[in-house]
């Protein structure tokens, strides 16, 4: 079943002179088995959203269920819903503290609860996921480079083997390599364990490359929810909220107006490439 989203309000600093509403009645579905987007404006409520899946954040009016369960009915149900919703935050690299980054990615896995031998399994098998070597294991998270530090931080969520992943600017501050091998690893990750992912990002190229569906967020609330397709169809709405397309739909949107039509709506550059060689009779462009 999906995480679904009742009517849920949150505040912060509430009854303060601070007090500021940062979701107003939404209602939203994160679905099972597939990777979805997150996208909206800074300030319309994309981290809330993450931490209230979670259980960090407690919805003022509202309710939170995961498969069918409210996640905040009584502490035992926020509890595991800890280790089923996995949250990887922005910059995840600054939260790691154990001496080693073995003992980092094993810290979850340790408080569930599970044996030594199943520990050590699920911390190997998130290192080879995340393409970390075994000899850093034993290094200081603090001896290791920024990438690296933010594939451990990924490694620790993943060794808990989480229904839900949801990660917060995974790619956040990563060079151009270092970001697609992030994602293209998290996208593997999902079609392997077949779990629900949810990537939050400003990226649009990410958001169609990578997500099968997209969720808009608005300052008023739920904007759009749906296929890429249905996504960026159009432009300028997504222009009217601070938003924008993958670069690549842009100059399709061009060429149609210069009159170069495509046989499909096209959102990643290998899409493009593909279309245009066998416009210009090269083939599947391989």
């Amino acid at each position: 079943m999906p995480i679904i989203f009742e009517n849920v309000s949150y505040v912060y600093g509430q009854n303060t002179p601070f007090e500021h509403k940062a979701l107003d009645k939404i209602n939203l579905t994160i679905n099972e088995n597939e990777i979805t987007g997150l996208i909206g404006q800074t300030g319309c409520g994309k981290s809330t959203i993450a931490q209230l899946c979670n259980g960090l954040y407690k919805p003022n009016e509202g309710k939170v269920t995961v498969d069918g369960v409210d996640i905040n009915a009584d502490k035992k149900n926020r509890k595991e819903n800890f280790f089923k919703v996995g949250l990887v935050f922005q910059y995840p690299e600054y939260q790691l503290f154990e001496d080693t980054v073995e003992h980092d990615i094993a810290y979850g896995p340790k408080n569930m609860g599970l044996s030594e031998d199943e520990i050590k399994r699920r911390v190997l098998d998130a290192v080879r996921f995340v393409g970390l070597r075994e000899d850093e294991m034993q290094k200081s998270p603090f001896d290791i480079s920024g990438g690296q530090r933010r594939r451990a931080a990924i490694a620790g969520i993943i060794a808990m083997e989480p229904q839900y992943l949801i990660l917060d600017e995974p790619a956040a501050g990563l060079d151009p390599q270092g970001r697609d091998d992030i994602l293209s690893k998290l996208k593997k990750y999902q079609r392997e364990k077949k779990t629900s992912v949810v990537i939050i990002s400003h990226s649009m190229e990410d958001m169609a490359k990578y997500c099968d569906r997209i969720i808009v967020l608005s300052q008023n609330g739920v904007y759009k929810c749906g296929t890429k397709a249905e996504i960026f169809e159009d432009p300028a709405a997504l222009r009217d909220m601070g938003l924008s397309v993958p670069q690549i739909t842009k100059m399709v949107y061009c060429a149609k107006e210069l009159g170069v039509s495509f046989d499909r709506p096209l959102y990643t550059v290998d899409a493009a490439f593909e279309d245009i060689m066998k416009m210009l009779g090269g083939g599947d462009g391989k």
